[in-house]
This record gives structure tokens, C-alpha cells and sequence, in this order.
């Protein structure tokens, strides 16, 4: 594995954020040469690619995806291999994933299959929710949809290689919800003549906030906050301008629809009240994340199978993965790997992939490609 090593460790050390993870597809296009992939098509929703693994004989097509991208997050390391690009970092552990999925192409060329296909889909943007659904769209161009499809996230706060699955449900649907408000500039000393936007801001943010407390939603929701706008920074002028983002959060599609709605005829009520257009859209929009029932079970036995600790989530978790465009089209899971209790949390600056883990997926997802195509 020390070969995986220096993979994960040179990927960690030129992370590259959303929709530039050029570099990072060099690299691992020069990696997945010497394994000998039947076919590696590149440009899958930018800098995405697919290495395919065909047999002689007709099968099902198994896919296995991780996620190349960092985030806009500075490192806080004295690791020889700590990011060399100020301000960006894979402090979420993407790297670590591409290494596993590699890691099964080295498994692939030791111990080829016998039937079927196996696609290892390294897939742009996941960060800001782009990647996984263009990078369906060009696999069924490719005729590379799946017929089962398998992800791995480390989990820090879980012990060592433990594997951790929801009971069919891993991860809440998430959205951002941007509100622009637009009123009409004056000055200060006549706000009269104006239409400032701060009072509606100010009963949006409140709205929003009970709305998130309301007890008409059947599972978990949250709403959160994250920017809030009014005009500049010039005392002479009273704003015509204001804008309001924030999270929409549930553990069920049916409440993130629901909430959706309420949020929307909240916002729309608060303009007019005001006399204020009013503008919104959305960001970042991640289904939940609801795997197979089936292959869910399937996954539990092989883990035993294998003696890792098993651990199913009494709740999903409350961050959002686009994979879950995946596991809403067709038989997928998405799956925890324990990276240890005291591990940092993901996202926090001095987060770093534990290598010792490496192993334990690749071998995980080998024993899933031996029970399907071998």
C-alpha cells in the first residue's frame, strides 16, 4: 500500500476546489495507466473520468465513485505533504477516497473479473452538488449506468475502519435558498421616499427560524442562516436592496419539500407586505441520501463477512452527499469507514485522511466486486 500512500499524500498536497480539479485528473490519469483499465474516458462532467473494467462475459455493471475536489477551507499542518495552494484544502478527505477507488484498480489488474464491468467514476464537484448529476447524464450517454453503484466517505468520531450505513437513509437533503429583495433607494433623511428592504429582512430571518421550529414536518429539518445583506456602507443613503441565504435541511425529500414551500410563501408574504419584489433561487440542491433496502443488507453481511465492526446509524446524517442523485435513480449505498473517534471533524482546518484506512476500504469494495463479477 505504500504506493496508495504517495498517490493520497501527492493528491492531498495540490488540492484543487470545484470545477478546477484539472491537475488532479493528471495526476491520477498518469496513476491508472500502469492498471490497465480496458478503457479510461476523461471530460465526464469536466474533469471527471471513468476507468472501465470489462470482462469477457456479459454481467452487470458495478460502479464505484469518489469525489475530487477540496474545499476553500486553509490547512493547519506541519505535514511535509500539507497543501502547497494557500487557501484550499482536502480537509474532507476526497483524497483518501480517490486513493481507495485506485487502490481497487490495482486489486482489478491482480484479479480480473469474470464477468460484467466494473466503472471507477472519479467525479468532479461534489462540493457544491454539480458533479453527480451531469456525471450520470454523460454515463448514460456512455452506456455506463449502473446497475448497482457503491460510495465510501470516511467518518471521523467512529472507530478505526469500522463501516457505518443508515438504516436506508445516510445522509438529509440539503438546499441553498437565496431571497433577493428590491425596494428603492433615498436618502437617509427621507427614508420615507424609499422602500428599504431591513424590515422584511428582519421578519424573514424570525419567520424562518419558527418555521424551523414548527412540529408540521414528520422527521428532522433545519434551517440555517448563513448571510444576510441590506444595502451598503454609506450613512447618507437608506438601502433599496437586501438579500437573505440560507440552508434548507431534512432527513426526508417529502419535509425538504414541504419546508421548501413554506419557506418560499414566507418570504413572497414578507415582500409584499413591504412592497418589495422579491427574487429567490437555489444552490447546492442534494437529495437524501435513501440506499437500496437490498444491497443495504448486502453490504452489513459482507462487512461481517470480513469482521468490521458494523454500526447503523439511529439517525441519518445531517450533511448532504450528492451521491445521493445516484441512490434516487437506482440501487446504490453510500457508506461510512470509521477514521477513529479522536480523529478532527471533517471541514475543520487541521482534518487530514488517515492512510491506515486505505486498505480497509479497497479490500471492502474488492470483496463487493468479488460477490457480484467473480
Amino acid at each position: 500500500m505504500e504506493e496508495l500512500v504517495r498517490l493520497r499524500q501527492e493528491l492531498h498536497r495540490h488540492p484543487e476546489v470545484s470545477g478546477k480539479e484539472r491537475e488532479t485528473g493528471k495526476r491520477l490519469r498518469f496513476f491508472l495507466s500502469r492498471y490497465q483499465p480496458t478503457e479510461l474516458i476523461t471530460g465526464i462532467a469536466g474533469e471527471g473520468m471513468a476507468a472501465v473494467y470489462k470482462a469477457p462475459q456479459d454481467g452487470p455493471t458495478l460502479l464505484f465513485r469518489c469525489d475530487m475536489d477540496a474545499l476553500p477551507i486553509h490547512e493547519i499542518s506541519n505535514k511535509q505533504y500539507k497543501s502547497v495552494n494557500p487557501g484550499v484544502s482536502h480537509t474532507c478527505g476526497h483524497d483518501g477516497h480517490m486513493a481507495m477507488v485506485s487502490g481497487l484498480a490495482m486489486k482489478l489488474k491482480e484479479n480480473p473479473i469474470n464477468r460484467g464491468r466494473v466503472v471507477l467514476l472519479y467525479q468532479p464537484e461534489e462540493e457544491n452538488g454539480h458533479g453527480a448529476l451531469k456525471s450520470l447524464r454523460r454515463l448514460r450517454e456512455l452506456n455506463l449506468y449502473p446497475d448497482y453503484a457503491f460510495a465510501i466517505h470516511n467518518m471521523p468520531k467512529y472507530s478505526t475502519g469500522s463501516i457505518i450505513l443508515g438504516n436506508y437513509s445516510f445522509a438529509a437533503a440539503s438546499k441553498g435558498l437565496v431571497v433577493k429583495l428590491i425596494g428603492r433607494n433615498s436618502h437617509a433623511a427621507y427614508p420615507e421616499a424609499g422602500i428599504n428592504p431591513s424590515l422584511a429582512v428582519a421578519e424573514i430571518i424570525q419567520g424562518l427560524t419558527e418555521l424551523s421550529r414548527s412540529k408540521i414536518f414528520s422527521k428532522f429539518i433545519l434551517i440555517t442562516i448563513i448571510h444576510v445583506r441590506v444595502g451598503e456602507i454609506a450613512f447618507g443613503t437608506s438601502p433599496g436592496y437586501g438579500e437573505v441565504l440560507c440552508t434548507l435541511r431534512a432527513f426526508a425529500d417529502s419535509d425538504m419539500k414541504l419546508l421548501t414551500e413554506k419557506s418560499l410563501e414566507l418570504v413572497r408574504q414578507a415582500g409584499s407586505k413591504h412592497g418589495l419584489v422579491v427574487e429567490s433561487s437555489f444552490s447546492d440542491d442534494f437529495p437524501a441520501a435513501v440506499c437500496d433496502p437490498i444491497l443495504t443488507e448486502l453490504t452489513k453481511d459482507l462487512a461481517t463477512e470480513l469482521g468490521h465492526k458494523i454500526v447503523m446509524l439511529s439517525e441519518p446524517n445531517r450533511w448532504s452527499e450528492d451521491f445521493s442523485h445516484f441512490t434516487v435513480r437506482g440501487p446504490g449505498v453510500i457508506l461510512g469507514l470509521g477514521a477513529g473517534e479522536n480523529h478532527p471533524d471533517l471541514h475543520s482546518p487541521d482534518y487530514d485522511f488517515p492512510d491506515h484506512i486505505l486498505p480497509v476500504g479497497v479490500d471492502f469494495m474488492d470483496r463487493i466486486t468479488t460477490h457480484f463479477l467473480r
